[in-house]
């Protein structure tokens, strides 16, 4: 053989974008050979050879076994080697459609967090119009803190569970507006995560539209009562009633603060604009 003619180890090493290790590793293994080896045991490669050798590194990226590829190698049969790459094709497309789940996640939790860098200096009551958005909930049933905190990481491993579900938003907590009047601000009615759209489910719900009144909460929730009474004073005062139940959303929480100290919470409550002339009559007859 001419040995111009074909390629060294380093310069196939080269123009595979491997290294001369790996040829070396896989002819002592026997997965893949050079096309001849001359009197002083130096290996020449083909241009022939550069497809198979483009395949294995690819099978290998992949996570196929070596074992494995020596065996087809060995055989060289045509039909297993379609039976292996459509495989593994489907192994690939079930590998990115999961990549692009958690890259949602990441994207999810990250404008949440960039929410919160925007808004946690902003600590004074708003308003919102906010349009529908689709919410999973779990009912809570309990006053007890144990079984709250049982139902939660529950709701947490069903989330996890389904993709659709497990979104990277975070898990909040509903408040009846009875209870609000009342002034029971602890009393958690339901738990809920925000969906990114509308899914076929028995505890699939929606946070209505409609005008919105809204605090960041600084702190942890047993310390929520000072922002709800902040801002149903709010509310009182623009001439404003509530319609809705109260959402909290965690923005900044355990993954991200020091302490419950540092948590952002935001609350939400649906209102609407007092019926002046409503008033005006019920007032008139007493």
């Amino acid at each position: 053989m001419k040995e111009k003619e074909y390629f060294s180890t380093g310069e196939f090493a080269k123009l595979a974008n491997v290294s001369k290790q790996t040829l070396i590793y896989y002819d002592k293994s026997g997965v893949f050979s050079p096309v001849y080896k001359d009197e002083n045991n130096f290996r020449y490669y083909s241009l022939s050879q550069f497809e198979a050798l483009d395949t294995l590194i690819s099978l290998k990226e992949i996570g196929v076994p070596l074992k494995e590829i020596k065996s087809y190698l060995s055989n060289k049969d045509i039909e297993s080697l379609v039976g292996l790459l459509k495989k593994k094709s489907q192994l690939i497309n079930k590998q990115i459609d999961r990549l692009r789940h958690i890259s949602s996640k990441i994207k999810n939790k990250s404008l949440r967090l960039e929410k919160a860098i925007n808004q946690r200096f902003n600590t004074e009551p708003y308003f919102i119009q906010c349009n529908p958005r689709y919410i999973l909930t779990s009912n809570v049933k309990s006053d007890d803190y144990k079984k709250i905190m049982a139902k939660i990481i529950e709701f947490i491993k069903e989330c996890k569970n389904k993709e659709e579900f497990d979104n990277g938003n975070s898990i909040g907590g509903i408040i009846r507006k009875e209870d609000i009047l009342k002034g029971k601000f602890n009393k958690i009615k339901a738990i809920f995560i925000m969906l990114n759209s509308k899914i076929i489910n028995d505890h699939a719900n929606v946070k209505p539209r409609g005008i919105y009144a809204c605090i960041n909460h600084i702190g942890g929730y047993d310390t929520t009562h000072i922002s709800y009474k902040k801002l149903m004073n709010f509310i009182e005062k623009s001439g404003y009633e509530i319609i809705g139940d109260a959402y909290e959303n965690e923005l900044i929480g355990y993954l991200s603060a020091k302490s419950q100290n540092e948590y952002l919470i935001e609350i939400s409550i649906q209102v609407q604009k007092l019926n002046i002339t409503k008033n005006y009559k019920c007032n008139k007859k007493n």
